[in-house]
């Protein structure tokens, strides 16, 4: 809620289809959709014209900027082709109530305060492994959200003790939402998600209508950057939500 209030807040942003994690995160950072990226499920799958399309991480490498990414969720290994990460940490979530999420967040917290990246992937898987285990909108999933928050706290926390925080644009961004024990079928529960942005050269305390999709977040990172984007991409600036 602080970093809503600092910053633009988007509570029906669009994720893609199929809603489903892999396809939903390499939209996010490949800046296309799923038939356009080529993975249509949770296996990294050339797009038709057997060339990747280049992400986030890879234009950033590519500029010399230094990348780091921090997830317990293995698969997420594809957001970025080899070499084009400077530092990552793994950590397997095993039991989805435990403190998987916090042992990211203290890993990214030391990681990001020594080292200082210019682009920082952080990713807390439990919330979603909650839900498939005892449904969305359940008592535990509110319980994983809670601790989800509890571990971006401590990377702005560390962050701020630092003294990065008013130089550092912050994300926090869902693939996909869901409803029951699942997600994937294309329905409004699934495919509405929240966007938060704050901080370095982000509006403060605005709200915007949408509509903002999930292929729009790479090319709003990469304009604050400086990267010029790839043709590739299908994704637009998220101008609305700019200081300047």
């Amino acid at each position: 809620m602080r970093l809503i209030a600092n910053g633009v807040y988007c509570e029906n942003a669009r994720s893609v289809m199929p809603p489903i994690s892999l396809p939903c995160w390499l939209s996010v950072m490949n800046s296309t959709p799923p038939e356009q990226h080529g993975t249509l499920n949770n296996t990294w799958t050339l797009p038709a014209g057997g060339v990747p399309i280049p992400g986030l991480f890879d234009l950033a490498h590519q500029a010399g900027l230094g990348t780091a990414s921090f997830y317990n969720w293995e698969q997420l290994r594809d957001l970025a082709r080899p070499g084009s990460l400077d530092r990552s940490f793994y950590r397997r979530i095993g039991d989805p109530e435990g403190d998987a999420d916090l042992e990211v967040a203290a890993a990214a917290a030391e990681a990001i305060t020594a080292h200082r990246p210019a682009l920082a992937f952080v990713y807390f898987g439990a919330v979603d492994e909650v839900a498939h285990l005892y449904r969305w909108m359940s008592a535990p999933y509110f319980q994983a959200i809670r601790k989800a928050d509890q571990a971006i706290g401590l990377v702005l926390a560390a962050m701020a003790a630092a003294g990065m925080a008013e130089e550092t644009t912050f994300l926090v961004v869902a693939d996909h939402g869901g409803e029951g024990y699942h997600h994937g079928m294309g329905i409004a529960a699934d495919m509405i998600v929240p966007w938060v942005a704050s901080g370095a050269g982000i509006r403060r305390g605005h709200r915007i209508a949408g509509p903002v999709s999930l292929v729009d977040y790479a090319p709003t990172v990469a304009y604050l950057l400086g990267l010029a984007l790839p043709a590739e991409w299908t994704g637009r600036v998220i101008a609305e939500a700019l200081a300047e």
